[in-house]
């Protein structure tokens, strides 16, 4: 096992440290939402959704311990994290200056904190964000990668090895797996109720249909396809996230899309027994900046592992396995 820098064992403890706070936190929020009374909505949900947000500090755990054990995948995985982290952060700071400096109106009759309070957020927010740079800077360092490459002592009779994904594309994989697999669940729920809006046209609920069901089948087929080294779905990945942020960015812009929204909460039932949900109106611009920027960047992450994907392929082909 490689002998850490101090650099990294720094980065990997202060990703430790921040997890445990981060759960610790939530789920004293999460135990305080459960003492109250009150069961309307949002307070209904706050208990659970309290508890997710708690859970989601777990991970960061698993990925401090494996970077202590050297592990390459925990250098990976922190990577992405510290991506995470940092949009988290970015959108958080970037709310925070809207509602301080009133540009975003809710109406939903709640008090804004005084600016100094936001500032304290989002200063500590800033901080964090920061952080989650320096790790990226840290962990893709080539020296860095070095210590979590194991030496090359393979014997002759294990030399040849069956090529895999790489780490990243494997989690964008796996993502888009789980994401068919959700919205297959939730299509008596939600999917298969509402209208499909691409680009500046909402559709029927028929062709809606159908526009659902050929959605979550080519995000699971690009997604098993990617583990299975296909070429094809490599392109056919990029093709349906750029088709998505094209669509998405011209709907959110467009002057239908209140309109488009207010269907669906009506659809739902969501307007009528939540009337609170038919006064929030954020600025178009807000939407569809906070949708078009994680994917924005999640296409330029397939543009730049290409090459190690497709040499994936390639040794793939010449495996004898």
């Amino acid at each position: 096992m490689a002998k850490l820098t101090f650099s990294v064992r720094a980065a990997a403890s202060s990703i430790v440290f921040l997890s445990v706070i981060h759960i610790i936190f939530w789920a004293w929020l999460a135990l305080t939402a459960r003492s109250t009374d009150s069961f309307e909505f949002p307070y209904s949900y706050l208990f659970g959704a309290l508890c997710v947000f708690s859970a989601a500090g777990l991970p960061g755990i698993v990925v401090g311990a494996g970077l202590f054990r050297s592990k390459n995948w925990a250098r990976v995985a922190a990577l992405v994290l510290s991506v995470l982290v940092g949009c988290f952060c970015a959108f958080s700071v970037l709310a925070l200056f809207i509602v301080s400096f009133g540009t975003l109106s809710l109406g939903l009759g709640v008090e804004i904190p005084q600016k100094s309070d936001l500032l304290r957020v989002g200063i500590i927010y800033l901080l964090i964000f920061a952080l989650a740079v320096w790790w990226l800077v840290v962990f893709s360092r080539k020296s860095v990668a070095a210590q979590f490459s194991s030496p090359s002592r393979a014997k002759p009779e294990d030399a040849p090895k069956k090529s895999a994904c790489p780490p990243p594309i494997a989690l964008l994989a796996w993502l888009m797996i789980i994401s068919s697999a959700l919205s297959a669940v939730s299509w008596p729920l939600i999917l298969g109720k509402i209208p499909a809006m691409l680009f500046l046209y909402t559709f029927s609920p028929r062709p809606s249909k159908l526009i659902w069901l050929a959605n979550i089948l080519l995000f699971a087929v690009c997604g098993v396809g990617l583990l299975k080294l296909q070429r094809w779905s490599y392109d056919g990945a990029i093709a349906l996230h750029l088709f998505w942020l094209v669509s998405l960015l011209t709907s959110q812009l467009s002057s239908n899309y209140r309109t488009y929204s207010l269907l669906c909460l009506k659809i739902l039932d969501l307007g009528e027994t939540y009337p609170v949900l038919n006064r929030m109106h954020f600025p178009q611009w807000v939407s569809a900046t906070t949708t078009a920027i994680p994917t924005a960047l999640l296409i330029a992450g397939l543009f730049y592992y290409r090459r190690s994907f497709l040499q994936a392929v390639q040794t793939s082909r010449h495996s004898p396995f």
